[in-house]
């Protein structure tokens, strides 16, 4: 009886006292003075705090420009194996995916066309050196040796020789 007495006089001293006076007169520091951080810490369980963080809404209020920033590229690019990087790529899927008949046919047309004028150019240019040679050849046993005559001014122009005619 007497513990159910003291409960009832502990209700109604705690329902008469006035719990934000009572906290004013509280000395915080001193009372988180005495508490062990590290005990406490290790009472909490991380995870169950982190599940109850919105990591999208965290993510919104950084500004990545800045962390970038930040970030030693150099020192970035040396931690990267090239050789495992390009090892992770599939060539049979990289080269079904690209067009590789239209590039060689592009390609293989164009130098077949850059042969045939290359072709065309040698054969003009060798058809005007045995056109130059037939022409000194036929002077030289048609006329005598020595520079053409010049046309006389009083003449009048040379006549060219007519198409259907034979020099």
């Amino acid at each position: 009886m007497a513990q159910a007495v003291a409960e009832r006089v502990i209700d109604l001293a705690v329902d008469l006292l006035d719990v934000n006076a009572l906290i004013a007169r509280i000395d915080l520091n001193l009372v988180l003075g005495r508490v062990e951080l590290n005990s406490l810490l290790r009472r909490v369980d991380l995870n169950e705090v982190l599940n109850h963080v919105d990591l999208n809404q965290v993510l919104e209020t950084v500004d990545l420009n800045e962390v970038l920033d930040r970030v030693d590229m150099d020192k970035l690019m040396a931690r990267i194996d090239v050789n495992q990087l390009v090892s992770r790529i599939d060539v049979e899927e990289l080269v079904k995916n690209t067009d590789l008949g239209h590039i060689m046919v592009s390609s293989s047309s164009t130098m077949a066309t850059e042969a045939v004028d290359l072709g065309r150019s040698h054969a003009v240019s060798m058809d005007d050196t045995l056109a130059r040679w037939a022409g000194k050849l036929r002077r030289n046993h048609t006329r005598q040796a020595g520079p053409p005559e010049l046309p006389n001014a009083q003449d009048g122009p040379p006549e060219l020789p007519n198409a259907q005619e034979k020099p």
